[in-house]
């Protein structure tokens, strides 16, 4: 497999993750709208969806690579936790909520990308 290949496929994974991640949060705002749901809810739900879709780029890279899968799926949910703070800091226009949970974030994304490679 050649790096150009890899990056395609971690380029692929992330466009499939942030698809997800939309469409997901899309229907939690409709949820919260239609049913009033709680800080605590809505907190838990993000994360669940933090997981769930770099879940699903781990797996979608473990298809396309067959050798360090657990490597490529790292890679994934790091990617897609540095994009999400990178977008964080512009829109705050400022690091802080980065620092309050970057670490925890930063994890369960490379533990849910590492995760997806496993079922792959």
């Amino acid at each position: 497999m050649t790096k150009s290949y890899g990056v395609a496929a971690v380029i692929k994974a992330l466009i499939v993750s942030y698809i997800v991640t939309f469409v997901l949060l899309f229907f939690l705002a409709f949820l919260m709208f239609k049913l009033g749901l709680t800080e605590h809810t809505v907190d838990f739900a993000v994360t669940f969806i933090y997981i769930l879709a770099t879940g699903v780029g781990g797996l979608v890279v473990g298809k396309c690579m067959k050798q360090k899968k657990f490597l490529w799926g790292l890679i994934v949910g790091l990617f897609y936790a540095l994009i999400i703070f990178i977008a964080s800091a512009l829109l705050t226009k400022g690091v802080a909520v980065i620092a309050g949970d970057g670490i925890s974030t930063l994890l369960l994304c490379l533990g849910g990308g590492m995760l997806g490679e496993m079922i792959s």
